[in-house]
């Protein structure tokens, strides 16, 4: 689902729920602004804290208002994305939905490390192992949304090209390239799944039918009992992605198409996140030390 339809869903509800013409146009006016920002194809998977958060940072340094007005906007946002998250169309935690004035928590990517333990906790001994170690190297290489995982065909792969074709909302596709280690994998991979059956779907549960939502919901629930993993969900993995990309020199506008966004907008959240990676790996000169 798109974040327009859900608007619309949305807008029906407190119509339903007999809200005042002044409600309404309210919610109009604020979720008008949100969509703005997200661009009416925006897959609603994409929606999280980190979204929020940089549409509050975006109204309050790209529009002429104050703090308080921002919080009104804001405020509508937050009952929406409560709505979505009630009514099962996104998994959020509805907690960390702050107003800007309250929160100053920082957003971290997984770390280097936690991508290298990642990698790692699964091996190739099973067919179960392999799948949960392709999707996660899928979606780190990729940042492949779980909706995308799930709904990966055979044919949407191309091994000799190194690139997958990604069937997003409105029949868009797009062509995502992933690495020499992912090759790798989805060799390994394709020699367990090869031999399993003839369903066009990539991933397979231990039933050997195609892989739901639910399925990569409880390998993170499983993660998250890790201590070391226990901060990891799956759009995590997507914003990691993203924020490497930036890091290392990529190109925003590429960036957008690889992940599918549907304006530049979202895209930028990953500069910011990029610049809080320079400063937690790299060297610090700091000034006063270079002075005296």
């Amino acid at each position: 689902m798109n974040v327009l339809s859900a608007y619309n869903e949305f807008i029906q509800e407190q119509k339903f729920r007999g809200n005042s013409n002044y409600t309404l146009d309210y919610y109009k006016r604020s979720l008008k602004m949100f969509l703005n920002f997200c661009g009416n194809d925006m897959d609603i998977e994409d929606i999280d804290v980190v979204l929020f958060k940089s549409y509050q940072l975006y109204i309050s340094e790209n529009l002429d208002i104050n703090r308080v007005s921002v919080r009104t906007y804001a405020r509508a946002v937050k009952v929406f994305l409560r709505w979505l998250y009630f009514e099962d169309y996104i998994d959020i935690d509805v907690n960390k939905l702050l107003l800007m004035k309250a929160t100053k928590d920082v957003i971290i990517p997984l770390s280097d490390t936690e991508v290298k333990e990642l990698i790692r906790y699964y091996d190739n001994s099973t067919y179960l192992n392999c799948r949960n170690k392709t999707m996660l190297m899928l979606m780190l290489d990729c940042g492949l949304r779980l909706s995308e995982v799930v709904n990966l065909k055979i044919s949407d792969l191309d091994l000799k090209n190194n690139y997958l074709i990604i069937n997003g909302k409105g029949s868009k596709q797009r062509l995502v390239p992933f690495g020499i280690l992912t090759k790798k994998q989805l060799v390994i991979y394709m020699q367990y799944r090869v031999n399993l059956n003839n369903n066009n779907s990539l991933f397979l549960n231990q039933n050997l039918t195609a892989i739901t939502t639910n399925t990569i919901k409880m390998l993170f629930a499983r993660l998250k009992k890790q201590e070391k993993f226990k901060r990891i969900y799956p759009h995590l993995l997507r914003h990691t992605f993203a924020t490497n990309f930036i890091y290392a020199g990529g190109n925003l506008e590429v960036l957008r198409v690889l992940m599918g966004h549907s304006t530049i907008n979202i895209t930028q959240i990953y500069i910011h996140l990029a610049a809080q990676k320079h400063l937690l790996n790299d060297s610090y000169q700091s000034d006063l030390d270079r002075l005296l």
